[in-house]
């Protein structure tokens, strides 16, 4: 099957299209781990920072008062940081899964109707590209 680059109307690979499929299919998966790392950096923050606030409260009224504590708009800022970044970070990611999503389905309908070629943007050529050299496929 012919990748076409769907910015430069050129081909960009010849690749069989079960190898396509396969390919895609590690990407999603390789996706699906990257959210997985996120939301275990997410828990390990709030774990993190529920043990500050139980230690926190755990102190003396005076060591309350001599206990350094960051302001809110700090604690707001790392919240931002660790957790809200993340988020919007998964979502991306969620979004475009749904795209590799519609790219398989979108080759199997090219495969149903005998069609040899599949225009792609640049950036799923690259991610193509990069994991056929660590799969061992030809692209």
């Amino acid at each position: 099957m012919l990748v076409i680059d769907e910015v430069y109307h050129h081909t960009a690979l010849q690749i069989s299209s079960s190898d396509l499929l396969y390919l895609i299919e590690r990407l999603k998966v390789k996706k699906e781990n990257e959210i997985d790392t996120l939301k275990q950096k997410i828990e390990q923050f709030e774990q993190k920072r529920r043990a500050e606030e139980v230690a926190y409260q755990s102190l003396s009224p005076v060591r309350k008062w001599f206990a350094g504590r960051p302001a809110s708009h700090h604690q707001a800022v790392e919240y931002m940081v660790q957790v809200k970044e993340r988020f919007r970070k998964m979502e991306q990611i969620r979004r475009r899964i749904r795209e590799l999503d519609l790219i398989v389905e979108r080759i199997q309908l090219a495969e149903q109707h005998h069609q040899e070629k599949i225009v792609l943007t640049p950036e799923t050529i690259r991610e193509i590209r990069q994991l056929s050299e660590t799969e061992d496929v030809q692209a």
